[in-house]
């Protein structure tokens, strides 16, 4: 597969881009022309700095509006095309994307359409160069790649191709079965883009929301496959418009795209078939001891090199390091070395550690947000963390980590979401958001299709600044009344609800006065669906820098008590 990707994708000046490009390894680029016409670098020392880096210009794109054009003013639009095709001689370039027309006095006429891509293909094939035309999803008459293929075989001309769009494509309700009985010889060009699923005008959803590859909810790979098995055998270029690619860093944005290409050529080791949580690490403190304590933790190993403790409440597992600034998280994915190789195949920083004689490989992997993610192998095999710690007796009767939350910056979403997908193959759930008294919060949960790992990522817009980080980590446990009533005991300051919460839950649940009663006088919340029941609280704030669930599920309740969100972001914030 030759990598490409278009120099819109990316912020910054041209020379920035392809600097950009160039050393995240891209073999090839498309030139935007509103880049190059605001580029000092004329189009030859544009070709020459690409030859320089060992790109190639793949495509000139895009020239709009040359199709289904009332015929009077079709010879503006000859004259137009004459000199981007010169411009594309000064590149070196032989392919031009053409796009269908989306003008308000468009003509409706296939033939039309057919007979003027006809003639600029003439014009195309003077120079030896190749139209592909491509289906804007919001094109005033052309929408859809099965229109723009019928009028690509209405114009029957070598130099008119089909270029396929997989936004365009998806974003209109088609797949990579729209593509059936196009030869592959016949697509002139592909360009891939992900996006998540928004019910909104498609012209803002494309100029604002696509994203790479993994990072959204499209059936990139459905398309991409499509073409490959039709005989395409071209660029596989990434076209990406964003709010947040306008404004990151180029080299950090080239490096995400590549990572992208990567996934989607499934060249890596497999992902692992199971993730389960493994551990939380802490930075040590003495407030960090008192509070595990508190919390019915008691320390379980130490570790035989290095100053790290190992606290344990049954299944539940924190690492307490005094090495180490920020928290951590653990996870069990086997085979280790596999996800090591997996991580480094993408691209994924490795966290810089020392690892004595004998010890766990446990490699460390370094997500978009900074956070430390640590990978074991299962309890009793090689590479199992827990082998690094002499142990000690440890009771307690939690049952392990629920799920961690992640709050990360908006800018950085995108690369978080990419993280956990490629490198762990969780599947993301569903969007959900919450206001909260000084803004908004987006939330979005992360799960693998086997394993229990469940992560959670937040992002804050507030006006008193967005959270970074680890925000709250959920213990689940078999008794969450008696869970509570031990760290009241202990010392162990919960959130407050307020009352008026159990009356919307008398309104909402028709529960009892005696249940109604008993959740006050423990200060839990609640929700059910179907059968299945949560109970829950939370601490206030701690030292650590953030919360602690204890959470209690029955059932099969799967969720996480959205409806109560919006009550503990309110008494969090107080």
């Amino acid at each position: 597969m030759k990598r490409s990707i278009a120099t819109v994708s990316l912020s910054g000046l041209l020379s920035d881009k392809l600097e950009a490009i160039a050393a995240a390894g891209f073999d090839g680029l498309e030139i935007f022309d509103n880049d190059l016409i605001a580029s000092p670098l004329t189009p030859r020392e544009v070709a020459q700095r690409c030859a320089e880096l060992g790109l190639t210009i793949d495509l000139f794109q895009p020239v709009r509006d040359v199709e289904g054009v009332p015929p009077d003013r079709f010879d503006a639009v000859l004259h137009r095309f004459r000199v981007k095709l010169g411009v594309m001689a000064e590149l070196g370039a032989t392919t031009v994307l053409c796009c269908s027309n989306v003008a308000r006095d468009a003509v409706d006429d296939p033939d039309l359409s057919a007979a003027q891509l006809a003639r600029l293909g003439d014009l195309a094939a003077e120079q030896g160069a190749t139209i592909a035309y491509e289906a804007l999803a919001w094109g005033r008459h052309v929408h859809r790649v099965g229109q723009a293929w019928e009028i690509v075989q209405r114009a029957d001309h070598p130099a008119v191709t089909l270029a396929v769009d997989t936004f365009h494509m998806l974003a209109r309700g088609d797949d990579g079965t729209a593509l059936a009985g196009v030869p592959g010889g016949r697509i002139g060009f592909l360009q891939v883009a992900d996006a998540p699923l928004l019910d909104m005008d498609v012209l803002e959803w494309s100029r604002h929301f696509r994203c790479f590859p993994g990072e959204g909810m499209l059936d990139v790979a459905g398309v991409v496959g499509a073409c490959v098995e039709a005989g395409y055998d071209g660029p596989v270029s990434l076209e990406v418009f964003s709010d947040v690619v306008r404004e990151a860093d180029p080299h950090v944005t080239a490096r995400d795209a590549m990572r992208s290409l990567l996934h989607l050529e499934d060249q890596a080791p497999p992902a692992p078939s199971r993730v389960d949580p493994a551990f939380l690490e802490v930075p040590g403190s003495p407030a960090i001891t008192g509070l595990l304590g508190s919390l019915g933790f008691s320390v379980a190993g130490r570790h035989r090199t290095k100053p790290v403790t190992w606290w344990r409440n049954g299944g539940a597992h924190v690492v307490v390091n005094d090495g180490s600034p920020d928290p951590a998280l653990g996870v069990v994915a086997s085979p280790v070395p596999a996800v090591a190789a997996r991580a480094k195949a993408l691209l994924w920083p490795e966290v810089d550690r020392t690892r004595g004689a004998g010890e766990a490989h446990l490699p460390g992997i370094t997500s978009p947000s900074g956070l430390h993610v640590f990978v074991s192998a299962p309890e009793g095999e090689d590479d199992d963390w827990q082998q690094d710690f002499t142990p000690e007796p440890a009771g307690g009767d939690w049952t392990g980590i629920d799920h961690v939350a992640i709050a990360v910056p908006a800018e950085r979403l995108n690369e978080e979401v990419s993280f956990l997908r490629t490198l762990f193959d969780l599947a993301p759930g569903a969007v959900e958001e919450f206001m909260e008294p000084h803004g908004r919060l987006r939330s979005r949960a992360f799960r693998p299709s086997a394993g229990h790992l469940r992560v959670v990522l937040n992002v804050e817009d507030s006006s008193r600044g967005p959270a970074t980080g680890i925000t709250q980590v959920a213990f689940a446990c078999p008794d969450v009344r008696a869970a509570v009533r031990a760290m009241r005991d202990a010392g162990v300051v919960l959130m407050p609800v307020p009352d008026n919460y159990y009356v919307d839950l008398e309104a909402r649940f028709g529960l009892s006065p005696e249940a109604l009663a008993d959740l006050r006088s423990h200060g839990l919340l609640y929700d059910r669906a179907g059968d299945g029941e949560l109970l829950h609280a939370f601490t206030a704030p701690l030292p650590t820098g953030f919360h602690v669930e204890v959470l209690e599920r029955s059932g099969g309740y799967d969720g996480y008590g959205s409806a109560s969100t919006h009550v503990r972001l309110a008494a969090q914030r107080v």
